[in-house]
C-alpha cells in the first residue's frame, strides 16, 4: 500500500497473422503498460496500421461530422447499445444519416448565411430611408465623391461653411446625426477631415438598385420567409436528433475504440511475419496475459520477461483501498511518485482530515459537509476529479463531526454549554441540554491548542524524514543518513520547545513526563530562557553531521526547520479564528433570536444566522481549512521525502459508457 505496484519488464512475441487478435486480448486485459518503438533496423520496422483502420477513420469521421452538425456531443444515451446491433445497422444508417444531415445541414447553412444578408442589407440602409435617395446613387460617380455614415454631430455648417460646390442631407437620431455627403473629388480630403471632427463612422452601402424602402419591406418579407424554412429545417433535424442521437454517440464510441486498436501496430515493432510489443505489466497479472494469449492466438504468441535497462524507471501504479483511492486526487496536483519512492497516500488520508477536522471543529458544519461531499458523490460520477474530492469532503466533515462533538462540543460556532469562564455567553442550553462537556474550549484552551498543534507537527515532520531515510537507503545511504541527523534536530528543537512550554498545558506536561522524561534533567536559563542541555546536545550532533551528508549550505535550513514546525500552530489559529467569527455572527444575532417575543424577528434572525454563518464560517473557514491542511502537507511534509517524477501506468485499454461488448440476454 505505501509501494506501488510491483512491475516487470515484458515483450510480447509472436506470428503477424495473430497481431489482431493480440492488440484485442491486450485491450480486454488492460494491464499492458507500451513502450513505443523508436529504434528502427533492417529487419523490424513500425508496424502498419491494421486493414480495417481506415474503413473505421472514414466512418468516424462522418459520425462526429454529423454529432456537430446535430450538436448532441453532451447527449448521453440512456442505455448501452450492444455493439452487434451496431454492426448490423452501422453501414446502412450512415449513408442515410449522411445524406439527410448533411442535406440539412447545407440547407440551414445557406439559409442562416441568406438571413444574415439580408438583414445586414436592412441595417445598412434603414438609417437612410428618410433621405429618398435611390441607393444605387450614393456612388458609381467619376467626378463626385460620396460619404454615407453617422456623426456624433450635425456637419452641415462647418461643411457648407467650408466649400460651396456641396449637398449634405443628414437627419437626426437618438445619439448620434445620419449623414449623405456629396462633393467633388478636389474636395473629397477636406470633407473628410471634417467629417473626422464629428466622429464620423463609414456605413458600408449595399451594392443595390431602387428605393432604400422598397428594398428594406421586400428584405423583411424575405428574411421572414427564410425563418419559416429555418424552423422547418430544425425540427428536421430535432427528429434526427431525437431518434438517431443514442445511435450515433453509441457507434462514435465504438469506431473510436475500432481505430484505437487499429492504429496499435504504429506504436510496435513488426517484420514480415513476426511482432514484438515491448511494455511493462504489474507482475501478477504475467500469467493473466498468456492464458489470454493462448486462448485468443492458438500459441501464435507468448509472453516472456525481461531485464530492464539500467536506470530504466517502471511506469508508477498505485495501489491503495478503495477508501484511500479518492485521496490520490491530491497527489496527482503534485506530482506521480517515482517507482522507487513511498506513496504517500496513505498518510495523507490519515492527517488531512485530522488536520482539517482540528481547524473546523464544529459536528453542525462538519455535517454540512458530509451533506455536500454526499451530494458531489452522487450528481458528479462523470467528473472523476470532483466525484474524488466529494469523498475527500466527506472524510473532512465526518472529522469535523467528530471533534465538535466529542473534543469542542459546539454546533453552528455555538457550545453545548456555556464556559465556565463565560456563563453567560450564548449556547444551545436556551433549547436543549445536550449531556457533552467539551474537552477544549477554542477562545479560552488557545495555549493548549497550540501546544497539540507543535505536536501534531513533530510527529507529522518526523514521519517525513522516517519515509525520507526509507527512500534514500536502496540507493543513496549518505542521503539516508542526512534525514537522520535532520530527524535528530528536529527532536532537539521539539525538547526545547517542551522544556520552554514545561508544565503550562496539559499537553506539554504529558510530553515531559512521558516521551521525554528519559532525558537527563539538565537545564540552564539563557536571557530568561529555559535552556534544555539535551535539546542543544540533539541539535548540535545533527548540526555536526549536515555538512558531510548534504553539504555546509544545508546548515543554512536549520532555521527553516524551526519555521516548518512552528508553522503547524495554524492548526490553532484557525479553529480559533473560525471559532471567533462564528461567535461574532452569534453575538449580533442570538439576542434576536432568543429574547424576541416577535415571531416574524426569530424566523428571520434565524434565517439571517443561517446564511452569514454558511457563507462565512462554513465556507470560507471550511476552504481556508482545507488549504491549511493540505498546504503543511505539500510545504512541511512532502518536502521531506518526497521528489516525484514518476510516469502513470497508462495501459493499453478502453471504456466503453454507451456500448457493450455482447447484447443483453431477453427476458
Amino acid at each position: 500500500m505505501l509501494r506501488p505496484e510491483e512491475m516487470t519488464r515484458v515483450v510480447v512475441v509472436g506470428s503477424i497473422g495473430s497481431l489482431d487478435a493480440t492488440i484485442e486480448c491486450l485491450y480486454e486485459l488492460g494491464v499492458l503498460h507500451l513502450i513505443d518503438f523508436t529504434k528502427q533496423d533492417g529487419e523490424f520496422k513500425i508496424g502498419q496500421p491494421l486493414s480495417k483502420a481506415s474503413e473505421a477513420s472514414q466512418k468516424l469521421l462522418k459520425l462526429r461530422s454529423m454529432i456537430r452538425t446535430l450538436e448532441i456531443e453532451e447527449h448521453k444515451p440512456g442505455q448501452k447499445l450492444s455493439i452487434d446491433a451496431l454492426k448490423k445497422e452501422l453501414e446502412q444508417a450512415l449513408v442515410t444519416l449522411d445524406l439527410n444531415t448533411s442535406s440539412k445541414a447545407e440547407t440551414r447553412q445557406k439559409i442562416q448565411t441568406l438571413m444574415r444578408e439580408k438583414e445586414g442589407e436592412v441595417r445598412a440602409l434603414t438609417p437612410f430611408r428618410g433621405f429618398g435617395i435611390p441607393v444605387e446613387d450614393y456612388e458609381g460617380y467619376d467626378n463626385i465623391s460620396s460619404f454615407a455614415g453617422t456623426c456624433g454631430a450635425d456637419p452641415t455648417s462647418a461643411l457648407e461653411s467650408a466649400m460651396k460646390d456641396i449637398e449634405v442631407f443628414t437627419e437626426s437620431r437618438k445619439g448620434d446625426v445620419v449623414v449623405a455627403v456629396f462633393a467633388r473629388n478636389e474636395k473629397k480630403t477636406e470633407v473628410a477631415k471634417i467629417l473626422a471632427e464629428h466622429d464620423f463612422q463609414e456605413i458600408k452601402m449595399p451594392k443595390l438598385k431602387g428605393s432604400a424602402d422598397k428594398i428594406i419591406s421586400s428584405n423583411l418579407a424575405e428574411v421572414r420567409d427564410l425563418e419559416a424554412d429555418s424552423i422547418r429545417i430544425e425540427s428536421d433535424i430535432e427528429s434526427i436528433r431525437k431518434k438517431f442521437a443514442d445511435f450515433i454517440i453509441s457507434a462514435e464510441e465504438h469506431l473510436a475504440i475500432e481505430v484505437l486498436k487499429a492504429e496499435t501496430p504504429l506504436r510496435i515493432a513488426s517484420s514480415e511475419n513476426s511482432f514484438i510489443i515491448d511494455g511493462w505489466i504489474p507482475v501478477s497479472k504475467v500469467q493473466d496475459i498468456q492464458v489470454g494469449l493462448d486462448a485468443l492466438c492458438c500459441g501464435l504468441a507468448f509472453v516472456e520477461t525481461v531485464q530492464p535497462e539500467k536506470d530504466e524507471e517502471p511506469p508508477v501504479k498505485l495501489r491503495n483501498p478503495k477508501l484511500v483511492g479518492p485521496f490520490e486526487f491530491f497527489i496527482g496536483l503534485v506530482s506521480t511518485p517515482k517507482y522507487g519512492e513511498i506513496d504517500p497516500t496513505l498518510v495523507l488520508f490519515i492527517t488531512f482530515p485530522l488536520f482539517f477536522g482540528f481547524m473546523v471543529g464544529d459536528i453542525g458544519f462538519g455535517l454540512g459537509l458530509v451533506a455536500l461531499g454526499a451530494v458531489m458523490r452522487w450528481k458528479l460520477k462523470g467528473y472523476p476529479d470532483l466525484y474524488r474530492l466529494g469523498a475527500i469532503i466527506v472524510a473532512g466533515g465526518v472529522l469535523a463531526s467528530i471533534f465538535g462533538l466529542f473534543v469542542f462540543a459546539e454546533a453552528f460556532g455555538v457550545p453545548f454549554h456555556p464556559p465556565a469562564a463565560s456563563p453567560d455567553e450564548d449556547s444551545w442550553e436556551a433549547l436543549s441540554n445536550i449531556p457533552i462537556h467539551p474537552m477544549l474550549d477554542k477562545m479560552h484552551d488557545i495555549k493548549e491548542m497550540l501546544a497539540i498543534s507543535l505536536v501534531a507537527g513533530w510527529l507529522h515532520l518526523s514521519l517525513g524524514f522516517g519515509l525520507g531515510f526509507v527512500n534514500n537507503y536502496g540507493h543513496s545511504r549518505k542521503h539516508a543518513v542526512a534525514k537522520v541527523a535532520w530527524f535528530i534536530i528536529l527532536f532537539g528543537l521539539f525538547v526545547e520547545i517542551m522544556t520552554i512550554a514545561g508544565s503550562a498545558t496539559w499537553t506539554s506536561n504529558l510530553m515531559n513526563t512521558t516521551i521525554l522524561a528519559p532525558l537527563p534533567d539538565a537545564s540552564a536559563s539563557l536571557a530568561g530562557i529555559a535552556l534544555s542541555l539535551p535539546a542543544v546536545v540533539f541539535i548540535v550532533a545533527g548540526v555536526i553531521v549536515l555538512p558531510f551528508t548534504e553539504g555546509a549550505l544545508a546548515l543554512t535550513e536549520v532555521i527553516g526547520l524551526f519555521t516548518n514546525l512552528v508553522s503547524y500552530t495554524r492548526l490553532a489559529a484557525l479553529a480559533v479564528g473560525k471559532g471567533a467569527m462564528a461567535l461574532a455572527f452569534n453575538s449580533m444575532l442570538f439576542p434576536l433570536i432568543f429574547e424576541s417575543h416577535n415571531i416574524g424577528v426569530i424566523i428571520g434572525g434565524a434565517a439571517a444566522l443561517f446564511v452569514t454563518q454558511m457563507f462565512f464560517v462554513f465556507f470560507l473557514g471550511a476552504l481556508s481549512a482545507g488549504i491549511q491542511a493540505i498546504r503543511l502537507n505539500y510545504v512541511e511534509f512532502f518536502l521531506k521525502f518526497f521528489e516525484g517524477g514518476g510516469t502513470d501506468f497508462s495501459p493499453l485499454k478502453y471504456e466503453r459508457k454507451y456500448s457493450m461488448a455482447k447484447a443483453k440476454p431477453e427476458v
